[in-house]
């Protein structure tokens, strides 16, 4: 607390940011942990499934195990011309993408905004200080001087301390993200390829 009153109002807002990073870091990282990929078996599976074995019991199961796929599965098997169901998939690719990115750009923008909080509590305690100095008569108390200095850099500080695991947690997901879309587009194509597909069959 004494850090805080130190480092002025700045330090606030700082705390806020720092909360909200840490929020969004948990709760991505238990979305991704929690909804795993397609592994290579429910692969297969899907891929038979495509060519008429047993589809109805295979989406039903791939269903229960991944519910987050379940628009690109009814997309994949819907009834109608390739195109068409390329088509739904594509959209339902991307809408479980949007899942999967929702509030990871509140880690970029905290990640920009922390560091200028820090830089703005930084000049103002800077002037703060040279303020007292130049308002004090007599010789420049340096001891005065230094522990102006070092408050004022108290924001600067913290700023970084945010941001760098903003950054870091950032670039994390996204590219958590473009695998994840990599895999599924991946597992799309290899269904909409198997032959004899019941949307193709009854196209």
């Amino acid at each position: 607390m004494q850090l805080i009153e130190e480092g002025g109002f700045v330090m606030w807002p700082l705390i806020a940011i720092s909360v909200l990073v840490i929020a969004v870091i948990l709760d991505r990282l238990l979305v991704f942990t929690t909804q795993p990929l397609v592994d290579p078996d429910l692969e297969a599976r899907l891929i038979a499934a495509g060519r008429g074995e047993a589809t109805q019991e295979t989406l039903a199961t791939a269903i229960e195990l991944r519910p987050t796929l379940r628009p690109l599965l009814e997309a994949l098997f819907a009834k109608g011309a390739k195109a068409t169901r390329e088509g739904l998939a594509t959209i339902a690719i991307e809408e479980i993408i949007r899942g999967l990115d929702r509030r990871v750009g509140v880690l970029g923008m905290a990640a920009r905004v922390a560091p200028l909080l820090g830089l703005l509590g930084t000049v103002i305690g800077m002037i703060q200080t040279f303020s007292r100095l130049s308002a004090a008569s007599g010789a420049i108390d340096m001891t005065l001087l230094a522990d102006g200095i070092w408050q004022a850099l108290l924001t600067t500080a913290t700023g970084l301390v945010i941001a760098i695991p903003a950054v870091i947690a950032h670039g994390g997901f996204l590219r958590r993200e473009e695998h994840v879309n990599f895999a599924l587009a991946r597992l799309a194509n290899r269904v909409l390829m198997a032959k004899g597909s019941p949307g193709e069959r009854a196209a």
